[in-house]
């Protein structure tokens, strides 16, 4: 089997300034990976965007996969001209959530790595199968751990548990929907039954579009920015001849 991208689609939290949007993916082959920003820390928009285009690169995250991306974070920042209060700011650290999808390689499962609220939804013949790492809306009124750019803030990641609790394997079949989204529309997604069913209707970015503000209008969807991939489990090139 292969995963297919069947719609990428972002609204900003303002639907004027695009470029504010802290969300931000990455689409490889076969992984893909998408990240939300976190508004209160500093130019989290960039470190967002580091870590999905590594994890496209490089699945194996670690400590020292999550070392390699601060130091190229940290790089990229001329902290001389910065005004005192951006220093200040960007010595407060830069968070962001983190969730990947992969391929295994035997073809038939897919592996989840969930940083964060950002969300993955299973989805078979329009009914939901699993999501990870969350099951019920309500689990989104926590405070969720993070991805750092503070060395100190990543410990988590070194701990003998962290693939057991920030990793899933699904099976898929040909057919399968799977859902990247992040906290604002996976909350909606938990919350309201009828979500599963907008969303397979929606064919477009715009139409995407729409239905967020629509949903934001009646306060059934959170006002964050809004992001989703939309991938699908096709049979490979061989299968599909036999």
């Amino acid at each position: 089997m292969r995963l297919r991208v069947d719609l990428v689609a972002s609204v900003a939290k303002d639907l004027q300034r695009q470029d504010l949007n802290e969300d931000a993916y990455a689409l490889g082959q076969t992984c893909f990976a998408l990240a939300d920003g976190a508004s209160e820390s500093y130019d989290s928009q960039t470190w967002a965007r580091l870590l999905t285009q590594a994890y496209t690169l490089d699945q194996r995250v670690s400590v020292q996969w999550v070392a390699e991306r601060v130091h190229t974070y940290l790089g990229s920042t001329d902290c001389a001209s910065l005004s005192w209060s951006r220093q200040a700011a960007f010595e407060r650290g830069s968070f962001a959530t983190l969730l990947g999808l992969e391929l295994a390689l035997n073809g038939v499962e897919v592996d989840v790595l969930a940083i964060g609220d950002s969300l993955a939804v299973h989805v078979r013949d329009g009914v939901m199968v699993a999501s990870f790492p969350y099951k019920v809306a309500e689990e989104f009124d926590a405070r969720p751990q993070l991805m750092s750019t503070l060395s100190p803030a990543n410990a988590f990641v070194g701990a003998p548990d962290f693939f057991t609790n920030k990793r899933a394997t699904w099976q898929v079949q040909t057919g399968d929907q799977i859902l990247l989204v992040t906290d604002a529309i996976g909350h909606w997604i938990l919350a309201h039954k009828e979500a599963l069913t907008d969303l397979h209707t929606i064919t477009s970015v715009a139409e995407f579009e729409q239905l967020v503000v629509s949903r934001r209008q009646d306060h059934s969807m959170r006002l964050d920015d809004t992001t989703i991939l939309r991938i699908l489990v096709d049979a490979d090139d061989q299968e599909s001849k036999t």
